[in-house]
C-alpha cells in the first residue's frame, strides 16, 4: 500500500494499548515478547488507569477505564473508553489506540491548533495534555503531551526486559485525512512515522508500532495484536 505522505521523523512521547485489564495484558506482552512493565497507577480523577512498558526513547502505557462514568467525563477517559469500544467490536481484549507526542508548550498548542486541553495527574506527578478529544473521534492524530520542568519520562525507568529496547523505530497511522494541521506541531525525533490510507470500513487507525532492539532486530505491534505479531 502507498502512503499518502513520504515518511518523516517524529518525536514519539508513548503509544496507548487500551486493555481490560492491564495487568494481564501486560504479563502476556512480556511472556510473547519479552518486554516487562512497571507498576503504573489509578489517574487523578479521571477513572483511568495504567501500567507502563519503557521503552528507552518512548514507553507503552497499558490502561484502563476501570470508572466508565468518571471517565466520560474527561478527554482522556473518554479516549481509553473509545479504545475499549473499538476492542470490544473486533472481539479483542485490548488493542493499539493512540499515541502521544512531546510538547514544549501545550497550551499554545491547543491555542494555534484550536483544541482543548487538560491536566493529568498520577502519584504526585503531572502532564499537561492537549487535542485528547480530537484523538477519540480520529485515533490516526496524536495528543500533544507536555511534562512538568524537571520531570522525567517513565521511558527511562528500568525494567526487568528479557530483550533490550531502545526506542520506537515506526509508527504506522491509517487515516483519511492526507496530511493534516496538526503534523507540524509534531517535533522532530528518531521515530520514522508512515501515514498511509485508511483501509475501508476500518477506518482512521493506528495500524502499527516496531520497536527496536538493541541487537538490530525489532518487535511489531499492531491494532488487532498489540502484544506482538504472531510469527
Amino acid at each position: 500500500m502507498q502512503s499518502i505522505q513520504a515518511a518523516r521523523l517524529v518525536s514519539v512521547d508513548h503509544v496507548l494499548i487500551v486493555s481490560s485489564d492491564p495487568a494481564a495484558t501486560a504479563e502476556q506482552l512480556f511472556v510473547r515478547t519479552g518486554l516487562a512493565s512497571i507498576p503504573g497507577g489509578e489517574h487523578d480523577g479521571l477513572g483511568t488507569r495504567n501500567v507502563i512498558v519503557p521503552l528507552g526513547e518512548g514507553y507503552l502505557e497499558i490502561v484502563e477505564a476501570h470508572d466508565v462514568v468518571l471517565a466520560g467525563e474527561n478527554p482522556f477517559g473518554r479516549l481509553v473508553v473509545a479504545g475499549t469500544h473499538r476492542a470490544d467490536d473486533e472481539g479483542l481484549d485490548a488493542c493499539l489506540f493512540s499515541w502521544s507526542v512531546a510538547a514544549q508548550d501545550a497550551a499554545a498548542v491547543a491555542e494555534e491548533l484550536n483544541v482543548g486541553s487538560m491536566p493529568l495527574s498520577r502519584a504526585g506527578v503531572s502532564v499537561l495534555l492537549a487535542g485528547v478529544d480530537e484523538s477519540v473521534t480520529d485515533p490516526a492524530r496524536p495528543f500533544f503531551l507536555q511534562r512538568s520542568a524537571g520531570q522525567e519520562s517513565p521511558a527511562l525507568r528500568p525494567a526487568d526486559h528479557r530483550v533490550a529496547p531502545v526506542g520506537i523505530r515506526r509508527i504506522t497511522v491509517s487515516t483519511d485525512e492526507p496530511w493534516t494541521s496538526w503534523a507540524d506541531h509534531v517535533p522532530a525525533g528518531a521515530t520514522q512515522l508512515q501515514v498511509e490510507p485508511a483501509d475501508g470500513w476500518l477506518g482512521s487507525r493506528l495500524k502499527e508500532l516496531e520497536i527496536e532492539l538493541i541487537d538490530g532486530n525489532a518487535i511489531a505491534l499492531t491494532f488487532d495484536h498489540p502484544l506482538g505479531v504472531p510469527s
